[in-house]
């Protein structure tokens, strides 16, 4: 097999390991690793290290004692560890006892041996990503070469493990000040963390430090410029790369990402290719460029051909949670939803803290769930099936107005956030997000909002997809058909430093745009903050456009009232209303517009049911009778609660 040191001259992330000598491993980065029993224990653990050693061999036992002097900070930071011998069990029994190990050692007849293609006259090392994916074979050297921390370094930089990433930089530079992956990592760990001028220090060292390690460092320049939104410098930086070496797929990287970012997703797609088709020094930037290609594909509806970039994706760069749900998310599209969910398990092993595979995780669950719900099923189909005939047929749903000023329950219908303009979002981003709102703005208890299932079994039954539902007749023959006061559509836009929301609330009897919304997320906004404001929002003012509204059923002795207004109308316990009567006529050229409205007391609810609620007088200026009308007192509840 191929030395993986030649692959340090084009920077793919592969070092040497672990002694001086040599072993020849058979598997290959991106296949998933040979399993045993004690690695079917590690699926929770985003990283693992494989050492096959010979406890005879001096480089193996002083790989084995740096492995047990760095164990503790490994395992703080989820990293398994596990040394594999097939020495004579009684004499490697007896070293142990000797010289204990905090890891597991495993005792091998020969088949893992065997399994991995390890013929050991001095030690090996596999380094293996979530899923259990190969992601360095490493190969000689020693867990005490700056080559095995480097390496352990750049993947505990890709999970996220900052704290011990910058310890084993440092550690490597205060050994070699001048070790240009070193270097260039502490570069990567500025950037992630937002230090500009840090980072692009770092990266100014590698270039004045030879012309060996020049691009290695205008590649980490051209980074910072782009998280700048310096495009040009960016650009101007790549290319300067590609003069020093006219194979660099980087400068093409580097345009496509520009393109993306200014929504031209064609062009996009032509650099990104470019950029699979040169040469690129690290596999992460071979993954992105993989990544943002299948999610064209996925755009486009061009689903096989996604699926085989993003795959491809997978196989570069295992510890992005981003890619993983990218690909989890297809298989939702393309009706796998276990698959989709071994995915997303996945992304949060990678980074436990990813909102989007954390919503996606749920919202998957919980239509798994729903599948095992056979009765919930029935009734939703009977439902779909109506609908379908409804909107087939031009029907609207019927609606009884027979009193005209009593509020009809207040249903809302999300009809999909698209993922439009600049950039390229994440595969199901827009999805949870809009569940997320949806969530938040049920949790008001003043609106119902038409079940997803119900939806998407609806769109699928029409064959109505993304693009049929961005036109606007369609959206509004949906909401008629489904009952809806309101439906809600919106886009999700990547814009410079974060991800713009725009949301737009119209009714679907007159056409009106009742509310327009806007909001972004960035850097120090999480996607559940921006759902959470978003939906507390959104809630506020449809409660102020359309105060509920009802009369008085019943006249109590006492202070109590009973109103035509329950649970089903959004109505709650505290909520304050006007009690009005109609007072003199309006009139203009002889003709009456209206009557005057006459305030005639106050009332609060106290107790609510599924159809009528309970009211306490809390104020009397005319006599209180059956059939006078009530009025939510918005006002009066915004000045109360002070929440916007």
């Amino acid at each position: 097999m191929k030395k993986i040191n030649t692959l340090m001259a084009t920077g793919v992330l592969f070092f040497a390991l672990l002694s001086a000598g040599r072993a020849e491993a058979a598997l290959e980065k991106g296949s998933v690793a040979p399993v045993f029993p004690a690695l079917e224990k590690t699926a929770e653990s985003p990283m693992v290290i494989l050492y096959f050693f010979k406890h005879s061999a001096k480089a193996s036992l002083k790989g084995l004692k740096h492995l047990k002097s760095e164990y503790a900070a490994y395992k703080a930071a989820g990293i398994a560890v596990f040394a594999i011998s097939k020495d004579d069990p009684k004499a490697l029994d007896q070293y142990l006892a000797q010289n204990p190990v905090p890891f597991p050692v495993i005792r091998d007849e020969g088949k893992i041996f065997k399994d991995y293609g390890v013929q050991v006259i001095f030690p090996t090392t596999y380094v293996l990503g979530p899923g259990g994916r190969i992601t360095d074979t490493l190969e000689g050297g020693g867990p005490t070469s700056k080559q095995f921390i480097t390496t352990v370094a750049q993947r505990s930089l890709q999970l996220k493990k900052d704290d011990l990433a910058e310890k084993l930089y440092t550690a490597v530079l205060e050994k070699a000040p001048e070790d240009a992956e070193a270097q260039a990592g502490l570069g990567q760990l500025y950037l992630k963390k937002g230090k500009f001028d840090r980072a692009e220090q770092a990266f100014s060292k590698l270039v004045k430090l030879s012309p060996k390690h020049a691009i290695l460092g205008q590649e980490g320049l051209a980074a910072v410029h782009l998280k700048k939104g310096e495009t040009a410098k960016a650009v101007a930086v790549a290319e300067d790369i590609q003069k020093a070496d006219p194979q660099s797929g980087f400068v093409h990287l580097v345009k496509a990402n520009v393109l993306a970012g200014r929504g031209d997703r064609d062009g996009a797609m032509t650099e990104y290719k470019r950029a699979i088709e040169g040469k690129l020094s690290r596999d992460w930037q071979r993954a992105e460029a993989y990544n943002q290609v299948g999610r064209i594909h996925s755009e486009r509806g061009e689903y096989n051909q996604a699926e085989s970039m993003y795959q491809q994706a997978v196989n570069q760069n295992p510890y992005s949670a981003e890619i993983l749900t990218n690909r989890g998310a297809l298989f939702e599209k393309t009706g796998e939803p276990k698959k989709a969910l071994a995915l997303y398990r996945q992304a949060l092993t990678v980074d436990p803290e990813d909102q989007v595979a954390m919503l996606l995780s749920k919202r998957i669950a919980q239509h798994l769930d729903f599948k095992e719900d056979m009765a919930r099923q029935e009734r939703i189909d009977n439902l779909v099936a109506d609908l379908a005939e409804r909107y087939k047929s031009g029907q609207a749903a019927p609606v009884d107005r027979s009193d005209p000023w009593s509020s009809r329950p207040m249903t809302i219908a999300f009809l999909g956030l698209k993922s439009t303009g600049g950039g390229l979002l994440r595969e199901g981003m827009a999805d949870v997000l809009q569940q997320e709102i949806a969530t938040q703005v049920m949790a008001s208890q003043r609106v119902s909002v038409v079940e997803r299932e119900i939806l998407e079994k609806l769109l699928t039954e029409l064959k109505l997809g993304s693009s049929e539902l961005a036109d606007p007749e369609t959206a509004l023959k949906l909401g008629k058909i489904l009952a809806a006061r309101l439906i809600v559509t919106g886009n999700l836009v990547q814009v410079p430093g974060g991800v713009r929301l725009s949301l737009r609330v119209i009714d679907p009897e007159t056409s009106a745009v009742k509310i327009t919304y806007a909001d972004e997320m960035n850097q120090d906004q999480t996607l559940l903050k921006l759902a959470d404001v978003s939906g507390k929002i959104l809630s506020q003012r449809i409660k102020i456009l359309y105060p509920l509204r009802g009369k008085i059923a019943l006249v109590e002795e006492g202070e109590q009232v009973i109103l035509n207004l329950g649970r089903k109308h959004g109505i709650q316990p505290g909520v304050r209303m006007k009690i009005i009567a109609e007072g003199e006529a309006v009139v203009v050229d002889g003709k009456t517009i209206g009557h005057r409205k006459k305030k005639v007391g106050r009332l609060e609810i106290v107790e609510v049911e599924d159809a009528m609620s309970y009211g306490r007088l809390t104020e009397t200026v005319a006599a209180i009778q059956k059939d006078q009308k009530v009025l939510e007192d918005v006002q009066e509840q915004k000045d109360k609660k002070k929440t916007f």
